[in-house]
C-alpha cells in the first residue's frame, strides 16, 4: 500500500473529491481570441416570465449558498491532464460551443416573487467575456514549475465565489506546461451541474473538439433541455412514485428516531469551510485480490467496497447498526440521462455489523441495499430526514458519504488522451465523504474528505482525513487476505505493527523505584532536614522537626485506640495545620484516611476513629461505630504531651491501604474506592521526577479539598524538603494572589473554575516567583490557557488527569499555542493507557474506544463491592500475569503522535 501526499481529490458522478494545496504564485493569463460562434443553441427555455423553477436538489443547494453568500465552498473543480497536441483556439471555440448547447451553463438564479428561479444568460464567445483563461507556462521552467504554477492559479481562483444571481455559473482554464501536455481547468457551482452533468459536459467538449480537429461539423448535441429535467423532478414529487417510495423509506427506517444524539452534518447548518481530504492508494495486487475476494462471494465490486466500509464505521463507533450515505445520479429515465443538471441524491444504506457476521454476508447486505436504494433513489435525503421527524444533522441520516466510481469511457481530444485530477467536490455539510476509484496501473485510490464541523475533529479535520483513510486502506489489505466466511469478530481492529506499537511504544513508562510507602519519605526528610519550613498555615510557620513531631504524638494516640495498617480513620477537618497533622497522623500509624460523609455508613470502609474539629461533630459522624476524636476536647493536648515525639513503629506495606475516596461522577458514582500506598508512592515520585521540587520551592494548594489532592499535593512537597502554603477555605482569588507573592510561591494546584478568576485580578501578573500551576477536574479552556499564557509567560501550567479509581494517571503540559491541556495525555511512570474495542482489542491511533488504565496507579477496588470491583478491574490482557486495569468508560483516541484524547463517555449503551 503506498500512500499519496495530502490534496487532490477524486471526481465521479456525484463530484466527490478534494484540493491539493501547494503556494505558487499565480500567473497572468490570456484568453484566445475568437469571434462569436455558429451553432449555439438557444437559450435556456423559461418556464414563463420568472424562468425555470429549480430542481429539489438545486433548492438544497441554493439554501445552503445562501447561509454563506459570499463562500466557495460549493465550488467544483478538476483539471484534465491532456497528452498530446492540442489546438488552443479550436479548443476554445470546442469548449463554447458546448456551453451554448448546455442550458444549465447558461443560467443565472435569483430569488423571485415565485420563489428562486434560474434565468437564462447570454455568454460571449472567447475573447469577448467567455471566462476563459489561457496561458502558455512553458517559460516557467520544466513541466514540474509549469504545472505547479498552474495549480496555484486554479487554487487561487477555486477559493473565488460564484455569484449565482450574476452568472456565468463556472469558469475555465487552458495552460500549456509541455511541448504535448496541457491542464484544462473547470470551476462550476454544484447548483448548476452534479457530477453526471459534468461528465457529460467534458465528453461533449472532447467530442465537439475532435470533429474540428478533423474539419468536420459536430454530431447534433446529445443533450436534453434543462426545462425537461426541471418538469421531471417536479412532477415526481407530485406523483404516486414518490408516495411509494416515501413509505418505502419510512418503513426501512422508521425506527431510527432517536437513535443517537444531534451533531452537526447532512443539511444541517454547519461551518462552510473546505473539506479537508487526504488521498491513499491501496497497490494493483491488494486490488485484484479484493476483486477476485467479491467474485468469490458472488459479491459486487461496489457492494465489496460499501461493505468494507461498513466494517470500518463499526469499528470506529463501536455501533452495530451502521447508516452510510449512497450517492446516486437520481436520473432514472432516458431523457434525464441526456441532460446536464443537478438532480444528484445521496440516500442512506442501513447494514447491521454483528460480531459473527461475516464478510461474505455482510457484502451480500450492501448488495441487496445498493439495489433497493436504486429502486428508490429520486426521494431525498432531506426529505426523509424530515418526514421521520429527525433533527437536522440527525446522526442517523449523517453518516459518510461513500461513492465508488465505476470506470468511466476515455476522454480523449483528437486521439490525444486525458487524465482528470479532481481539485474540490463543492461537497458542503458536516459530515465526511469517502471515493473510491480505480487508478490506471490497476490499483485503487481513496479520497477521504473530513468537514471541519463533523463530530471530535480534536487535532483537526486534516489528522482525521488522513487517520481514516489510512485505517480503511489497511482494513482493506487484512480484508484481501483471509477468509470471507470467518466471524468479522476475529480480525483485529489494528494490524501487527499499530498493535505492537500502541501496546509497547505508546506505554513505554517503566521506571523503577524503591518499594516504599507514602509516609516514609516524608519522616526522612524530617530526620535530614529538622529545621526547615514545612508548613505555612493558620499565620504561623512549622518547622519539618515541629510538624513532625505534632505527627507522631497525635499517631500514638490513634494508634492507641486501634488504628493499625489495614483499618480507617475519618478525618473532618477544615484545611488548616490541624488537618495536616492528622492526616500525617493517620499514615504514620499504618492505617488510610477518609473524608467521611454524614449518614452514609455503609458507602464507606468502617473506621476505627473520626478526627473532627468540635466533640459533637466527631459523635455524629462516629455514629456509634467508631471513636470520636474532638479536637476541642480539652483533655486532648494533655493526652498527647504524654506521648513521645519520635516516630511511630508500624507493620507497614506498599499494598496497605493509604486513603480512601468517594467516585464523584459516572457510572460508579458514590462508591467509596480505595487506593494502596504503592499507587500514592509511584505518583508522588513521578511528581518528583516531573518537577523536581527543591528545598526552596513553596507549594500553594487552594480550592475544596479532594482525597487525590490531598494525598498527593500535601505529600509531595513534604518528601522532598520544600514548604506547604495553604490557602484559605472559600479564600477570593485577589487574597490567592497576594499569598504568592508574599510566601515566593513556586508550585500552586487549582481547581480548573477557579483558574480563570485568579488570572483576572490585577495583582495575578505579578506573581513572579511561579514557575508551575497545576490543574485538575476538567481542564482548562482554550480561553483561559490564552489569558494564562498572556498572563504568567514565565510559567508553565500542567493538567493531571486521572478518575478517582486510577487519580494521576496520566498528564498534559500546555505549550506556547495550544488550544486545551487535554490535546494528547500521556501517562505517567508505570502506567499503561490502553485504547480498547468492546472485545478489548487495541484500537488503532485515531479510531475511538474506551480508555482502560492499567498499571502501578490503579486502586485496589470498591470496599465492601467484590463485584463492582471485579467488573470494573478485569484483568489486564496486555501486562504480566496477575495485572489489572480499570475500565474507564470514556471515550478516547490515541492520536498519531501517540498521546491520548479524550472523547468524553462512551457513545454505546451497556457499560460494564
Amino acid at each position: 500500500m503506498r500512500h499519496a501526499p495530502d490534496g487532490g481529490g477524486a471526481e465521479n458522478g456525484d463530484g466527490t473529491g478534494g484540493r491539493d494545496e501547494r503556494g505558487s504564485t499565480p500567473v497572468t493569463v490570456r484568453a484566445p481570441d475568437r469571434s462569436p460562434l455558429p451553432g449555439s443553441r438557444p437559450a435556456v427555455q423559461e418556464d414563463g416570465p420568472a424562468g425555470l423553477p429549480l430542481t429539489a436538489a438545486q433548492a438544497e443547494l441554493w439554501a445552503e449558498q445562501a447561509r454563506d453568500p459570499g463562500g466557495a465552498a460549493l465550488n467544483t473543480a478538476a483539471y484534465r491532464e491532456i497528452h498530446g497536441p492540442l489546438d488552443p483556439v479550436l479548443f476554445a471555440e470546442a469548449l463554447h460551443r458546448t456551453v451554448g448547447e448546455a442550458d444549465a451553463l447558461r443560467v443565472r438564479i435569483t430569488d423571485t416573487p415565485h420563489g428562486p428561479r434560474q434565468q437564462p444568460i447570454a455568454v460571449e464567445p472567447p475573447g469577448h467575456g467567455f471566462p476563459l483563461c489561457a496561458a502558455d507556462l512553458r517559460g516557467q521552467g520544466d513541466v514540474g514549475d509549469a504545472t505547479a504554477t498552474a495549480l496555484a492559479w486554479m487554487h487561487a481562483d477555486l477559493d473565488r465565489a460564484i455569484d449565482l444571481a450574476e452568472g456565468p455559473p463556472f469558469r475555465y482554464g487552458l495552460f500549456r506546461v509541455g511541448d504535448r501536455r496541457w491542464l484544462w481547468y473547470r470551476r462550476v457551482h454544484r447548483a448548476v451541474l452534479d457530477g453526471y452533468g459534468r461528465t457529460l459536459v467534458d465528453h461533449r467538449v472532447a467530442e465537439v473538439y475532435t470533429a474540428l480537429s478533423a474539419g468536420e461539423e459536430p454530431e447534433p448535441s446529445p443533450f436534453g433541455r434543462l426545462a425537461c429535467l426541471v418538469a421531471e423532478d417536479t412532477g415526481y414529487r407530485n406523483s404516486a412514485a414518490y408516495d411509494r417510495d416515501r413509505a418505502y423509506w419510512r418503513s426501512r427506517l422508521g425506527d431510527l428516531a432517536g437513535a443517537g444524539e444531534t451533531t452537526t452534518g447532512g443539511d444541517a447548518a454547519h461551518a462552510p469551510t473546505r473539506p479537508t481530504c487526504h488521498i491513499v492508494h491501496v497497490d494493483p495486487d491488494t486490488t485484484t485480490r479484493l476483486r477476485e475476494l467479491a467474485a468469490s462471494v458472488r459479491g459486487s465490486w461496489t457492494g465489496l467496497l460499501l461493505a468494507a466500509h461498513a466494517l470500518h464505521l463499526s469499528r470506529t463507533t463501536h455501533r452495530e447498526d451502521v447508516v452510510l450515505r449512497l450517492p446516486l445520479t437520481g436520473r432514472t429515465s432516458p431523457a434525464a440521462l441526456r441532460v446536464p443538471g443537478t438532480v444528484r441524491n445521496a440516500v442512506p444504506l442501513r447494514l447491521t455489523v454483528t460480531s459473527d457476521t461475516t464478510f461474505a454476508e455482510l457484502t451480500r447486505q450492501a448488495d441487496l441495499g445498493i439495489r433497493e436504494a436504486r429502486r428508490h433513489q429520486r426521494h431525498r435525503g432531506a426529505d426523509i430526514r424530515r418526514e421521520l421527524g429527525l433533527p437536522a444533522g440527525h446522526p442517523a441520516l449523517s453518516g459518510p458519504l461513500v461513492d465508488v466510481v465505476p470506470a468511466g469511457e476515455p476522454v480523449a481530444f483528437a486521439g490525444a488522451r486525458s487524465t482528470l485530477h479532481p481539485l474540490a467536490t463543492g461537497a458542503g455539510g458536516g459530515t465526511t465523504t469517502v471515493t473510491l476509484r480505480d487508478t490506471a496501473d490497476g490499483g485503487l485510490r481513496i479520497d477521504w474528505e473530513t468537514a471541519p464541523g463533523s463530530r471530535s475533529d480534536g487535532d483537526g479535520a486534516d489528522s482525521q482525513a488522513a487517520d481514516g483513510s489510512r485505517h480503511f486502506a489497511d482494513l482493506l489489505v487484512r480484508l484481501s487476505g483471509r477468509d470471507p466466511h470467518l466471524p468479522l469478530d476475529t480480525l483485529s481492529p489494528a494490524h501487527d505493527e499499530e498493535h505492537e506499537r500502541v501496546l509497547r511504544e505508546c506505554n513505554d513508562t517503566a521506571v523503577t523505584v524503591p518499594p516504599t510507602t507514602a509516609i516514609g519519605p516524608f519522616e526522612a526528610r524530617a530526620a535530614r532536614t529538622p529545621g526547615a519550613t514545612a508548613l505555612v498555615a493558620d499565620g504561623e510557620c512549622l518547622s519539618y522537626a515541629e510538624l513532625n513531631a505534632r505527627a507522631n504524638r497525635l499517631a500514638r494516640h490513634l494508634a492507641a485506640l486501634g488504628l493499625r495498617p489495614g483499618r480507617f480513620a475519618g478525618v473532618d477537618l477544615p484545611r488548616s495545620t490541624a488537618q495536616v497533622v492528622g492526616l500525617l497522623a493517620v499514615l504514620k500509624t499504618g492505617g488510610a484516611w477518609l473524608f467521611p460523609v454524614p449518614g452514609r455508613p455503609d458507602e464507606e470502609p468502617a473506621p476505627v476513629c473520626v478526627l473532627a474539629a468540635t466533640s459533637a461533630r466527631a459523635e455524629r459522624l462516629a455514629a456509634g461505630r467508631a471513636v470520636p476524636v474532638g479536637l476541642d476536647d480539652p483533655a486532648l493536648p494533655h493526652r498527647l504531651a504524654g506521648y513521645p515525639a519520635t516516630d511511630p513503629g508500624r507493620p507497614l506495606t506498599p499494598r496497605h491501604s493509604a486513603y480512601a475516596t468517594r467516585v464523584p461522577s459516572g457510572p460508579c458514582a458514590g462508591r467509596t474506592v480505595v487506593v494502596p500506598h504503592s499507587a500514592l508512592d509511584n505518583r508522588l515520585r513521578w511528581l518528583q521526577g516531573r518537577y523536581e521540587l527543591a528545598a526552596g520551592d513553596r507549594v500553594l494548594l487552594t480550592g475544596p479539598p479532594s482525597a487525590d489532592t490531598w494525598a498527593e499535593e500535601l505529600l509531595w512537597p513534604l518528601r522532598e524538603g520544600a514548604a506547604l502554603v495553604l490557602a484559605d477555605d472559600g479564600e477570593p482569588a485577589a487574597s490567592t494572589a497576594r499569598r504568592i507573592r508574599e510566601h515566593g510561591v513556586t508550585v500552586a494546584r487549582f481547581a480548573s473554575e477557579a483558574l480563570d478568576p485568579f488570572l483576572r485580578t490585577p495583582g495575578a501578573a505579578d506573581c513572579a516567583t511561579l514557575l508551575h500551576v497545576l490543574t485538575t477536574e476538567e481542564p482548562p479552556g482554550p480561553a483561559t490557557v490564552g489569558r494564562f499564557r498572556s498572563t504568567l509567560p514565565h510559567a508553565a501550567l500542567h493538567h493531571h488527569y486521572g478518575p478517582a479509581e486510577a487519580a494521576g494517571t496520566a498528564h498534559h503540559t500546555c505549550e506556547p499555542g495550544g488550544s486545551a491541556p487535554t490535546e494528547a495525555l500521556r501517562p505517567v511512570w508505570n502506567t499503561r493507557l490502553h485504547i480498547l474495542d468492546p472485545a478489548l482489542r487495541p484500537c488503532p491511533p485515531g479510531v475511538p474506544g474506551e480508555l482502560c488504565v492499567a498499571g502501578a496507579q490503579l486502586a485496589t477496588g470498591y470496599a465492601g463491592r467484590p463485584s463492582a470491583t471485579a467488573v470494573r478491574f478485569p484483568a489486564d490482557p496486555y501486562g504480566p500475569p496477575g495485572t489489572r486495569m480499570y475500565r474507564t468508560g470514556q471515550w478516547a483516541r490515541r492520536r498519531a503522535d501517540g498521546g491520548v484524547e479524550l472523547l468524553g463517555d462512551r457513545p454505546t449503551a451497556g457499560r460494564p
